[in-house]
């Protein structure tokens, strides 16, 4: 899915189902990748476009492996577990994890992240 943000920018979203068993089931959430260069603003109308329970932004840290901010279609929340399952499943089908284990940065802290035969 592709939307724009209030930049108008072009945002890519995946939809990813975390708490899949056996290839089946598990809870939508959006994914965005790479959200460095977007606003509050931005990911706040992304998710909003986007319409699932709960949108994933990934971006950088630099305390932790990876950034992410949640966001509903109404408001920032500090944590989501289903969105984070699916947007560390992705990244590791990516191959973007360097190693078994790595980290998340939210709003309400820093969180381990365990990756083992492709499930977060």
């Amino acid at each position: 899915m592709n939307t724009q943000a209030n930049t108008a920018k072009e945002v890519t979203v995946e939809i990813v189902h975390g708490f899949v068993d056996g290839g089946t089931g598990g809870n939508p959430a959006g994914v965005v990748l790479d959200a460095d260069d977007l606003s509050e603003r931005d990911m706040q109308t992304v998710a909003a476009r986007v319409g699932l329970s709960e949108t994933a932004f990934v971006s950088r840290s630099e305390t932790e492996g990876f950034k992410l901010d949640f966001f509903t279609p109404n408001r920032r929340i500090a944590h989501c577990g289903h969105a984070t399952i699916a947007a560390f499943s992705h990244l590791d089908a990516l191959g973007r994890i360097p190693k078994p284990d790595t980290s998340k940065e939210t709003v309400d802290g820093p969180r381990r992240i365990l990756v083992k035969d492709g499930a977060a």
